[in-house]
């Protein structure tokens, strides 16, 4: 098949032997390869020696010139001369017009893009047809192929082969539906049962995030002894356990609780942390407990809490050598053998195995702090959407956090981008004197206690409440926490409902 137009060929190069200076513009660009023909390389010998001499920096071609060029190339030359390269030289530049260049450019790349189809192994008959026998078939052919540009042409090729994408390589993620369908039934849903997760440590938390909903991403970044770790551990057994002891009414409540959870770290085994996690389920402090100096009381209520924890389907996992795909590989498996749906990672930070596991991921080449970050990241969003769980964890804040009057996703260390994915963001920061000289109205008016950590909310994908302030008081000897108010970047308060949220009743 001759996919090529020999008149649009000739009226181009009698315009690049007129004006050579096309050769150089932006919004022209010609190969050799554009004047490629099987059986036919006189074209091609025609162009590359007009493109060579220009390349030279000679700017006055004409046919002695490609004349005396080509005689150092006997092949060439020979095909040259058999073709009467002298005289088609000469009425090209004659008998071209440069008005016209765009046009026959245009027609040049047309053919050189359907050559380069088929040479790929497409049928191009659709377009391009020369076996075509009928004058008005083929006339009709060319009439639409003169309308089509070059994006058309492309865009024809790409729609077949996303056709038979979609037929054998498909998203498992991937859905697609009709904006309406399914909305009269998820009216029906939300009045049933309203859109929320389980809940949080605290009402307004629960109004904020919409509880702990799965399919979600908590990063809470914090500097380092801010107790990241002991907040999050402190919130994990909250979900898990359901019964505590209330230290106001100093009496065993009974919870709607019994969640399955899973507490992945990386730097503390698991003998380590269970001191804090009697101490919230007992109320009796962690220090007490560490030291053996519990009275009778409180033994008995550390003793109770042991049974408490017992009954849980609570799991730690210590992973002080980790990269993501292990990481992965645990979550997936205390997922399917013990159905854990709320899953703690203390937090996200480089180890000498995720670095030697990017590295063979990326083939050697080399990747930045920021970029394995955020693809580790980006991997607990994926995992959390795909299995339907809920995933918190943390990271630590660059050094600028110490200057900063409002806390965003800018004071994470290594790499900001690490909150581009998740649904929920917020710094832990402990207030600052000018945090308590703004809050002085407020406290006078509220009778509430000294707030002793503040998370900053940047990001949340579930509700408005986003660029605001939710001040805190935690008992650190215990890990109770306290919701105190919330206030929007400027320490002026909001006015926000709490919302409980309240599970089936569990079966002891």
């Amino acid at each position: 098949m001759a996919v090529f137009d020999k008149r649009a060929a000739f009226q181009v190069i009698g315009c690049l032997l007129q004006k050579p200076s096309l050769l150089e513009e932006e919004k022209y660009p010609i190969s050799v390869e554009d004047f490629k023909v099987n059986n036919e390389p006189f074209y091609k010998i025609v162009f590359a020696a007009i493109n060579n001499l220009y390349s030279q920096g000679i700017e006055d071609i004409d046919f002695v010139m490609i004349d005396s060029f080509l005689s150092s190339y006997d092949i060439q030359y020979k095909i040259f001369l058999d073709n009467d390269g002298i005289e088609y030289l000469q009425n090209a530049e004659e008998n071209s017009k440069i008005k016209n260049y765009e046009y026959n450019y245009n027609r040049i790349k047309k053919f050189s893009l359907l050559r380069a189809y088929s040479e790929a192994g497409f049928n191009i008959t659709e377009i391009y047809d020369d076996s075509i026998v009928s004058p008005r078939e083929s006339e009709e052919m060319m009439e639409e192929f003169d309308k089509m540009k070059i994006d058309d042409i492309v865009n024809h090729f790409e729609e077949k082969q996303l056709k038979i994408r979609n037929v054998f390589l498909t998203d498992e993620n991937k859905v697609t539906q009709h904006a309406s369908k399914g909305a009269k039934d998820l009216i029906k849903k939300y009045q049933e049962e309203p859109d929320f997760g389980i809940s949080l440590i605290g009402n307004l938390q629960n109004t904020i995030f919409r509880g702990a909903k799965t399919k979600t991403v908590m990063l809470r970044s914090a500097p380092q002894n801010t107790g990241k770790t002991r907040i999050a551990l402190a919130e994990a057994t909250d979900m898990a356990i359901d019964e505590f002891y209330d230290l106001k009414a100093k009496k065993w409540v009974k919870r709607n609780r019994c969640e399955n959870v899973l507490y992945i770290s990386t730097e503390m085994e698991a003998e380590l942390l269970q001191p804090t996690i009697l101490a919230y389920i007992s109320g009796v402090k962690e220090e007490k407990i560490k030291d053996g100096l519990c009275d009778e009381e409180e033994f008995e209520r550390v003793e109770k809490a042991t049974e408490i924890l017992d009954r849980t389907n609570f799991w730690i996992e210590y992973i002080p050598n980790f990269n993501t795909q292990l990481i992965e590989t645990v979550i997936k498996t205390h997922i399917i053998e013990n159905k854990a749906q709320y899953i703690y990672f203390d937090y996200i930070h480089l180890s000498v195995q995720i670095l030697q596991e990017m590295a063979e991921m990326s083939r050697g080449m080399s990747l930045r702090e920021d970029m394995v970050l955020y693809m580790f990241m980006f991997r607990l969003v994926q995992i959390a959407e795909k299995f339907n769980v809920h995933i918190t964890t943390a990271s630590q804040l660059n050094g600028e956090w110490k200057e900063a009057k409002d806390a965003d996703q800018n004071l994470l260390r290594g790499s900001k981008a690490m909150a581009d994915k998740i649904q929920k963001g917020m710094i832990a920061l402990v207030p600052t004197k000018a945090d308590m000289e703004a809050l002085e109205p407020i406290l006078r008016e509220g009778f509430y206690p000294t707030p002793n950590i503040v998370y900053h909310i940047y990001k949340n994908r579930m509700t408005k409440h986003k660029n605001v302030k939710l001040w805190l008081h935690i008992d650190y000897d215990t890990m109770r926490i306290e919701e105190l108010f919330l206030t929007t970047n400027d320490y002026e308060l909001i006015d926000i409902q709490p919302t409980e949220i309240k599970t089936e009743e569990p079966i002891f």
